[in-house]
């Protein structure tokens, strides 16, 4: 037992590495997104500078525990084991949380995330010590023990962070791109040096406020040194001369600028690197202390357990942990390359930002989020506003200001650098005035709603895209509210569990850790990773693509081929497992051919030639029409199945499995020709598909005869007529993407010149 609480404390440092990276991954959205969006540089160059702003910020970093987390609740009123039990509810459940978000490629807030575990953890243990039979207490001493009010502030300062977050960057972004418009270069030498100094000069002081404002708590709590005498000394003058010091730095930075548009280079892609640098490093300075606080406060409750003579943990109190916790600075440097090890190589980190890319960009692309009533009602309505508010304006007015937010026609980056700037702008003027005002706040929240509001002004959201990116906006912004809520729930839980079971549920967890973490890298082992790079048609030039068409179909008929054969054998066996893989499989690849229909515009638009798009779009028509019957085979044989339906009569199955033979050698047939690019000697129509058809006719000449004798039922003749007329329309489509191919490309050479194998 002696063992017991340093094995704990060994746990939370070993789970704090954990949070260390499934926080960073979710919190990269915060300073990635406006460069990467924007394509300010290349993706190494965006990952260094802030590679530099993470390792910066914790070097700087005091390592105080924020008053979020320090103000949830009394640690007076608990005892030792109780505070260690919390601490390891609140990590254990921040990491679940932060993952779960993370899979889902959803951003919330790490500041949430563990407000709400450690409120969680402690009013569960709370509630267990007043209402146990030894306790006189009475309910309403909750509130000794937990700090509601400071709870309520910080909640509502982080939710009304939201809604000014959104306002604000829609409506400075409209008058940002007002002066600018998306024909941005020619205006650089004027309005661009102006945007160039407001921006640098606001991120400075951003970058001073926020970013070194731990620093400076650390200094009034630590020993004075010169330099440390020095860097208060001009922060107070700075707070004093703060319009002075604001023009100091705004023609510091206009001098620079007007320099950089001199010599020819774009100074908003060094605005949006720097932008990301500051913001890299306040998070590191101020946010990095979140992840490794609760270890740290751990040790510091075992240190003062063990200077007391290590008395009964159940009944030593713990009112010395009330004061600050300070983090070495060894553990912020270490913490903050483990961070950074995690931006360059989780793939997760690519994921979530895609998110808020996707919602807020300007160019035509696959939309991740469906549409429902609530946001095509909010679209409507704000539809509606509309024509009544532009009555009032004259139309000599509206058109001039059009003219000024109509985008490129095409673009590659998501949105253009005007937009990303001010994203990384505005995010850090609110943030900085909500530091010196000492308001609660959420960095995750500021930044990506800014970015929704930016995406607003310039008319990304159009008529074409509009209810489905509200419709994502709403859906992450109900993730944020369930936020709280779930890590409440789940700190709960867990520190229940280790408060009755203790060391079980100590051995019960780690083991239940060790488990989850093989079973992922099992699964990421054995994931195909070579799927996705089939359908990434316009990752290479308009040829390329094209000469690529019959990779990808040879790669979809050999994954229909499995996935019908499993179908098959299915639903002859009854063999659940069987068609639930079959339509698992099918799903993944359907979601992959998504990538094709998606991108099928652009592909034909890049082409001058429309033989070529004509090419692409029938052999695009065909293969869905593939995708489509193979979905309705997977569907239907697994509902017939899963609804435990009567099985199929002998001769039906013996009918199904001479078919599946059939389909198989029409597949091979199909997939050596595309191997062998040899479509010269195809003579139609093809013997296989022939027999195939005539097959598939005899079999419903069958169906009907049996109907007739009532041997089949209803629910037995409607799965056997969708196999049947599905094969036959994969057949078909077969034989018409062979025919196609062979006029494309020896009938008309100059039209196929792009299919020279």
């Amino acid at each position: 037992m002696k063992l017991f609480y340093p094995s704990i404390i060994v746990i939370l440092f070993l789970l704090s590495i954990f949070d260390l990276i499934v926080g960073l991954i979710n919190d990269a959205v915060n300073f990635l997104n406006s460069a990467i969006g924007s394509r300010a540089a290349s993706r190494r160059i965006i990952m260094i500078f802030s590679s530099l702003g993470i390792l910066l910020g914790a070097f700087l970093s005091s390592g105080m525990m924020e008053v979020a987390r320090k103000g949830v609740f009394n640690p007076s009123y608990f005892y030792f084991s109780d505070v260690i039990f919390i601490f390891l509810a609140v990590m254990i459940s921040d990491i679940i949380l932060l993952d779960i978000f993370n899979t889902l490629g959803l951003p919330t807030s790490t500041t949430v995330s563990m407000v709400f575990c450690l409120l969680g953890g402690a009013f569960s243990i709370a509630m267990i010590k007043i209402a146990s039979l030894s306790s006189n207490e009475p309910f309403h001493n909750l509130s000794l023990y937990i700090k509601a009010e400071k709870i309520l502030t910080i909640s509502i300062g982080i939710f009304l962070s939201i809604i000014i977050s959104f306002i604000s960057g829609a409506i400075i972004h409209y008058f940002i791109r007002l002066f600018f418009s998306f024909e941005y270069e020619k205006r650089l030498k004027y309005v661009g040096v102006i945007w160039t100094a407001i921006s640098l000069s606001s991120m400075t002081y951003f970058l001073i406020v926020r970013g070194l404002n731990s620093t400076l708590q650390g200094i009034m709590n630590d020993n004075f040194t010169y330099s440390s005498l020095l860097m208060k000394s001009l922060t107070e003058w700075i707070h004093h001369n703060f319009f002075i010091f604001l023009l100091v730095l705004f023609l510091f930075w206009a001098v620079i600028a007007k320099i950089f548009v001199y010599l020819g280079y774009n100074i908003l892609k060094f605005v949006v690197l720097y932008g990301t640098f500051s913001l890299a490093m306040a998070f590191a300075g101020n946010d990095l202390v979140n992840f490794i606080g609760i270890p740290i406060a751990s040790i510091q409750s075992y240190n003062i357990w063990k200077k007391a003579g290590s008395p009964l943990a159940e009944e030593f109190n713990m009112k010395s942990l009330s004061g600050n916790v300070q983090v070495p600075s060894s553990f912020l440097i270490i913490s903050g390359i483990i961070m950074i090890l995690t931006l360059w190589f989780s793939d997760k980190t690519k994921n979530i930002t895609r998110t808020e890319i996707n919602l807020s960009r300007q160019n035509e692309g696959p939309e991740k989020f469906l549409s429902n009533s609530f946001s095509r009602g909010i679209v409507r309505f704000f539809l509606f506003l509309e024509k009544k508010i532009f009555v009032f304006f004259p139309k000599r007015i509206l058109v001039k200001i059009e003219k000024n937010f109509k985008p490129r026609k095409e673009v590659n980056e998501a949105f253009d650098l005007v937009r990303a700037s001010a994203n990384l702008t505005i995010s850090s003027i609110l943030i900085a005035i909500a530091t010196v005002q000492r308001l609660p706040l959420s960095t995750t929240f500021v930044t990506f709603m800014v970015s929704m509001g930016t995406s607003l002004s310039d008319r990304a959201w159009d008529r074409e895209s509009a209810v489905y990116r509200v419709s994502g906006v709403l859906q992450v912004i109900r993730g944020w509210f369930l936020t709280g809520f779930i890590a409440f729930v789940i700190s709960g839980i867990t520190a229940t569990f280790l408060y009755y079971f203790r060391g079980f549920a100590v051995i019960s967890i780690v083991l239940f850790i060790i488990f989850t973490i093989l079973y992922r890298i099992y699964n990421k082992y054995h994931e195909n990773i070579e799927e996705d790079k089939y359908f990434l048609i316009l990752e290479y030039p308009i040829k390329i693509s094209l000469n690529k068409t019959f990779d990808i179909l040879k790669f979809i008929l050999s994954k229909i081929e499995n996935i019908y054969k499993n179908s098959i054998k299915g639903i002859t066996k009854e063999n659940l497992k069987n068609l639930q893989y079959s339509r698992k499989n099918f799903l993944k690849l359907k979601e992959n051919f998504n990538n094709i229909h998606n991108t099928l515009i652009k592909v034909i638009r890049k082409n001058s030639d429309p033989s070529t798009g004509i090419f692409y779009l029938h052999i695009y028509n065909k293969t869905k029409d593939i995708i489509e019957s193979s979905d309705i085979i997977t569907d239907h044989t697994l509902f017939h199945v899963i609804n435990c339906h009567k099985p199929l009569k002998y001769k039906q199955k013996k009918n199904l499995l001479k078919l599946e033979k059939f389909m198989n050698e029409n597949f091979d047939l199909m997939k050596k020709i595309i191997k062998e690019k040899n479509f010269k000697d195809i003579k139609f129509p093809c013997s296989i598909q022939i027999r195939i058809i005539k097959e598939i006719e005899e079999q419903i000449n069958q169906q009907v005869i049996g109907i007739i004798h009532d041997k089949y039922g209803t629910k037995n003749t409607f799965l056997m007529l969708d196999i049947l007329l599905q094969s036959k329309k994969i057949t078909e489509s077969i034989q018409d993407i062979m025919l196609l191919s062979q006029k494309t490309i020896f009938h008309s050479k100059k039209d196929a010149s792009f299919l020279s194998f």
